[in-house]
């Protein structure tokens, strides 16, 4: 027979044994412990500074010290040391500082939750009927990483899945599949009749309102618009009017009377389609959507958005009309146009707002308003003792310019027979519209440069293209 008990492996007393009562007393402790058994914590893995005898602790992961190689082990303070108890599978402990129940797995301790409960009441009565029941000021059923979804199953088509709100246990108001698969609202002032408000059905999604709609004001007959073409202040608008839903540049013929579709006829604000034999696009064979605004007098403005070709997709272009007469389609910018060639004719823009380029002699920049800024980085090398030179040729040439400047890269000219202390100006000379001369100098009296010697300068060209 074994000297321990099975379970918690308690000293048994042996015959004639002495001093039965130390057996009996280690059997007393470790009962002690397990029985009821209670801990302040479980998130320790050093043993606590001042325990008091009876001081229970699970050891978490990691234990060190006093408590190294006891993780998940009850750790007891027996006031001259510490204890530590093995726990079987089964076990159960209850963490005072969580005030939560834990059960030992045989591996870790986890939560005391069962898998699957039969009902939950949180601050209220679950019973046969609402398994779950919740009493709060609100609930809140949040995401996890993604969406959230909360589904509500029916067995049967004719059976109810919905959310009903009610005031005094009394039904009010009720949304879902009630009795059928067709999405309802339902509203009731007593909670016994009920009226369905919107109905949709689940194989067209049509929406149905039973009960029907009040419309603040007066609705049919003279309350809507007799044609698309009808002005008429307040009435309904019908397919067609301000160009909503028409075709092309509806009820232009009428208009002109001679059957074309004239953008520059239209005589009433709205919008209008105007395809590729429309006359007066600002492209001739585009398509466009046509915005016309008619103003006071004979005063107009249109704005037309391109869709075809290929050129004018996402284009806009404006105009307005004033004694009579139309003024030229003019292009907005935009991303799609804001960069590229510029062009001008006449001194008005007619390419992009900004165009940049370069090539060996540097880079360009040019702006629509006729502004060019010329730049490079050139060498300079000694043609004199007196200085160091070379001809810079513009990356683009200027009808005008205004400033010529250069400033030298002072580690190259440290670099020279001179130096830094000896150096004086760096300027240009011979400036043209195609090009100048780039010279830096030595100060008169001090070191010549030297024949091998060079320096790097940095040029800037400011003046106009047009």
């Amino acid at each position: 027979m074994s000297d321990l008990s099975a379970i918690l492996s308690l000293p048994y007393l042996q015959p004639s044994q002495a001093q039965k009562h130390v057996t009996h007393n280690e059997a007393l402790r470790r009962l002690d412990v397990a029985v009821q058994l209670a801990v302040t914590d479980r998130d320790r893995t050093i043993a606590p500074g001042s325990p008091a005898p009876g001081d229970r602790h699970i050891v978490a992961p990691g234990g060190s010290g006093d408590w190294a190689g006891a993780d998940g082990q009850v750790a007891v303070w027996e006031g001259t040391g510490w204890a530590f108890h093995l726990p079987q599978p089964g076990w159960r402990a209850h963490v005072l500082a969580e005030a939560a129940t834990l059960v030992w797995s045989g591996s870790a301790w986890v939560a005391d939750v069962p898998a699957m409960l039969d009902r939950l009441g949180i601050n209220a009565t679950a019973d046969a009927t609402n398994r779950l029941a919740v009493a709060g000021d609100a609930t809140l059923l949040s995401h996890d990483g993604a969406g959230h979804r909360l589904t509500l199953n029916k067995a049967e088509d004719s059976d109810t899945a919905s959310l009903l709100f009610q005031t005094g246990w009394s039904g009010r108001a009720e949304i879902g599949t009630t009795g059928d698969d067709a999405l309802s609202v339902k509203v009731s002032a007593d909670g016994s009749a009920w009226t369905t408000a919107l109905s949709i059905d689940g194989g067209t999604g049509r929406p149905e309102m039973p009960g029907g709609l009040v419309v603040q004001g007066t609705l049919g007959g003279s309350a809507v618009q007799a044609g698309a073409g009808d002005t008429t202040a307040g009435r309904l608008l019908k397919v067609g009017a301000f160009g909503l839903g028409a075709g092309m540049l509806p009820g232009v013929e009428s208009f002109t009377g001679d059957g074309s579709k004239h953008c520059g006829e239209v005589d009433r604000t709205g919008f209008f389609l105007a395809a590729t034999d429309a006359l007066d696009t600002p492209l001739a064979g585009g398509v466009f959507h046509v915005m016309h605004l008619e103003g006071a007098g004979e005063g107009a403005a249109q704005v037309a958005l391109g869709t075809f070709p290929a050129s004018a997709v996402g284009a806009v272009f404006t105009r307005a009309r004033a004694a009579g007469s139309w003024s030229a389609w003019t292009r907005g910018y935009g991303r799609a146009n804001l960069l590229g060639p510029v062009s001008q004719t006449g001194g008005v823009p007619t390419g992009a707002v900004i165009e940049r380029g370069g090539n060996a002699n540097g880079e360009y920049v040019r702006f629509a308003d006729g502004t060019q800024i010329c730049t490079r980085t050139l060498t300079l090398s000694t043609v004199a003792p007196s200085n160091l030179s070379a001809a810079w040729t513009y990356p683009a040439p200027f009808s005008a310019l205004h400033v010529v400047t250069a400033a030298p890269d002072m580690n190259t000219v440290n670099s020279t027979a001179p130096g830094l202390t000896s150096v004086g100006q760096c300027a240009p000379s011979n400036e043209t519209t195609t090009g100048a001369t780039i010279a830096l100098y030595r100060i008169t009296g001090l070191t010549d440069f030297a024949g091998g010697d060079s320096a790097v300068v940095r040029c800037l060209a400011i003046g106009r293209w047009f």
